[in-house]
């Protein structure tokens, strides 16, 4: 069975569930590759997509329609908020049914595809291949946008998008929306969630609604992403021993990660404790976005950048005694996952998928979405009973190694290929 997956680039947690996927079906004795357009790094049995250079009549086309598709966009240019995930179109220039690995290819999982694949193009030269698409967002289902935040409008169609800060019901969220009605249309397509939460928010897309959607949570490296001693791995950090360090991983310019709950709730917990007590430990991309939002407003901060390296991260998870996750929507959680793996105390909103992995005070702690002052509670209540939150992390570490242990993931997506293959 040859599988192929495709995805936009090589970073970012839809990447990782995919590597993961990708590597446990070669574990399993699958023929698995992975066709990417953007390369961050050299993994094994991944392709960078590259086709020949085109004629000049081509080129020509190519660029005539690479300019309309952002003039369309342009329009939304000084309408469209501040601090959202990428909105996709459904048009590019790549012709990726065209590669040889698309055409040998039993099946083909699709990953995360804005901006990559050219959806009228794509669909109708593998009308005679089976599909598996794998909400790593919501982008599949929606007229463009990754999460959709308080807006419903994916269910009826879309149109008068607020991420693109429009009033007109036929602007370009709808256009995408009719776009992607016509290419799945007699398509042979089955989905994969990573979690209940958003396989609820899929069966409500007109565009699903005759697929058959099915959840299959990600897996973890538990052999990887394990508990160090914390003193040795602070050592190692340049970190200090004598500090309460709390950790926080994520894109801070994306709003939906949270960050200006964290900053509140942060500062809210100084009027408790001391601020020389307490060092907020970060990683991830935008850091001066960070910087400028808690300045001189919280605790200390240690920066640690962006972190390619799984077992430095399994080290700084190790290091932390709370890791928080403060997302307003989140399909799964990877960072989530991570630090319940390394057996480190999590709290984060009630949303998304998270409460599949957080159990209120067997796993974790969860509080209300967007409330800040329950969240600084909750970290002052995991800070005053150190005993209470390693239990909670034990109980963490063990779901991870009984539910989620790789490749786990694999085994859920065999059954599904061959299930299709079969039909």
């Amino acid at each position: 069975m040859k599988i192929l997956h495709i995805t936009r680039w090589d970073r970012g947690g839809a990447y990782i569930a995919a590597l993961s996927l990708h590597n446990g079906l070669r574990q399993n004795g699958l023929d698995s590759k992975i066709l990417k357009l953007d390369c961050f790094s050299a993994d094994a049995d991944t392709i960078q997509f590259n086709l020949k250079k085109p004629g000049i009549l081509k080129r020509i086309s190519n660029k005539l329609r690479e300019k309309l598709i952002r003039r369309e966009f342009k329009a939304y240019k000084n309408s469209r908020p501040r601090g959202l995930d990428l909105f996709s179109d459904v048009r590019t220039v790549f012709e990726i049914s065209k590669h040889s690995l698309v055409k040998e290819a039993d099946v083909i999982n699709l990953h995360w595809i804005g901006q990559m694949i050219d959806y009228p193009e794509f669909f109708k030269h593998t009308i005679n291949k089976p599909i598996v698409m794998t909400l790593h967002d919501m982008h599949l289902f929606t007229g463009g946008c990754a999460y959709s935040g308080a807006c419903l409008k994916y269910q009826t169609g879309c149109g008068d998008c607020p991420q693109l800060g429009s009033k007109n019901p036929n602007d370009l969220s709808r256009k995408i929306f009719k776009i992607k009605q016509k290419a799945y249309r007699n398509h042979n397509i089955h989905v994969v969630s990573p979690s209940n939460w958003i396989e609820s928010c899929a069966k409500k897309s007109p565009l699903f609604s005759n697929f058959k959607i099915k959840t299959c949570h990600y897996d973890m490296h538990t052999d990887i992403f394990i508990k160090h001693d914390k003193r040795y791995v602070r050592d190692l950090l340049g970190l200090p021993q004598d500090k309460i360090i709390i950790l926080f991983g994520a894109d801070y310019s994306v709003e939906r990660k949270g960050l200006q709950y964290l900053v509140q709730s942060l500062m809210l917990l100084r009027k408790k404790i001391h601020s020389q007590q307490v060092l907020l430990a970060t990683f991830g991309p935008e850091q001066s976005v960070l910087f400028e939002a808690i300045k001189d407003k919280a605790f200390p901060i240690h920066a640690l950048g962006y972190i390619k390296s799984r077992q430095l991260l399994s080290q700084i998870y190790s290091a932390a005694d709370i890791f928080v996750i403060p997302s307003l929507e989140e399909s799964f959680g990877q960072t989530c996952m991570e630090a319940m793996s390394c057996g480190t105390p999590v709290i984060g909103f009630n949303v998304g998928g998270i409460p599949e992995m957080i159990i209120p005070g067997k796993t974790g702690l969860l509080v209300e979405t967007r409330d800040s002052a329950e969240l600084a509670q909750g970290i002052g209540w995991m800070i005053d009973h150190p005993q209470e939150s390693a239990r909670a992390a034990e109980n963490a570490r063990r779901l991870m190694e009984e539910k989620h242990v790789f490749p786990i993931q694999a085994k859920g997506y065999i059954k599904i290929y061959e299930e299709i293959l079969r039909k």
